[in-house]
């Protein structure tokens, strides 16, 4: 696992006196959705929170997943940003500066943020976080699943992951992830296109030839005043 990345990932009030459904029923319906949703892309708004800055930072756009193969962020202007994220390398492109990162990762085979918990089966995430159930009554007609790292070594690096869970879907509305130090990034995902075909221009992205890159991905990197 690498410190402060993706890779990532990617949810009504109740009805007096209902109770809340088993968790393995819930986390089996999740996992049973999200392996249905081969494709997905939905528009986003992203909310990034440091420590070290007063004033949140949010920017929008168009969220693109395939399974567990890629996760694809085209933010809208006037962010200059392309992030394209998979289990094996890290890209961020910005069309206009041109310029962009490559951080080659090799493949994860433990929990990160390389989707904020988009297209990661929970019985998979279960392995490294503590998951507990409740009502969201933050968000209409959904569950509210907080993870906690289970390990001494995530701890060290997450406080959270935290997910608001479509009761009717079974996908995910929204998505929390908190670093140890208190950052946080925010997801909300608009209307879903589920298996829907991808753009020609995501599915086969690939970064232009000649650019300069550098050898590592900011996106996450803790800014400073």
């Amino acid at each position: 696992m690498f410190r402060s990345t993706l890779v990532l990932l990617l949810l009504a009030l109740p009805l007096a006196g209902q109770t809340l459904p088993p968790l393995r029923e819930v986390v089996e319906r999740f996992d049973a959705a999200q392996a249905q949703a081969r494709t997905l892309q939905c528009p986003f708004t992203l909310t990034i929170r440091r420590t070290l800055l007063k004033t949140p930072s949010v920017t929008r756009g168009t969220m693109y997943l395939q399974g567990s193969d890629f996760a694809h962020f085209a933010f809208q202007p006037p962010e200059d940003l392309i992030l394209h994220l998979t289990p094996k390398a890290l890209i961020s492109y910005s069309p206009e500066a041109h310029e962009g990162e490559f951080l080659k990762i090799g493949f994860i085979k433990n929990a990160d943020r390389k989707f904020l918990g988009l297209g990661q089966k929970l019985s998979y995430l279960s392995d490294y976080f503590q998951i507990s159930l409740s009502e969201a009554r933050d968000v209409s007609n959904t569950w509210f699943l907080a993870l906690s790292p289970r390990t001494l070594s995530l701890r060290k690096r997450i406080q959270a992951l935290n997910l608001w869970v479509d009761k009717d879907t079974w996908l995910p509305r929204q998505v929390q992830w908190i670093e140890r130090n208190g950052d946080s990034w925010f997801l909300e995902l608009g209307p879903l296109k589920i298996n829907q075909p991808l753009p020609s221009s995501v599915t086969e992205f690939k970064l232009p030839e000649g650019i300069p890159l550098r050898n590592e991905f900011s996106f996450f990197a803790t800014r400073k005043k």
